[in-house]
């Protein structure tokens, strides 16, 4: 289900980005969603920046009281 979501998340992003590139020429909003576009791919493709064996209610850097 999440692949499924994020096929039709970049699949609107990549049109908002066509959209404003191509039919109307906003150059504000094109670089505006470009840039969603590239955070988006970084985190996906960085493991470090999803935090690993988090619990409910735990912070995952907590170490004060061990």
């Amino acid at each position: 289900m999440q692949i499924l979501l994020n096929v039709i998340f970049y699949a609107f992003l990549a049109w908002l980005f066509y959209d404003s590139t191509v039919v109307e020429h906003d150059p504000w909003f094109a670089f505006v969603v470009g840039f969603v576009i590239v955070v988006a791919i970084i985190v996906q493709l960085m493991p470090a920046l999803h935090a690993s064996k988090v619990s409910p209610g735990e912070f995952p850097y907590d170490t004060i009281g061990d």
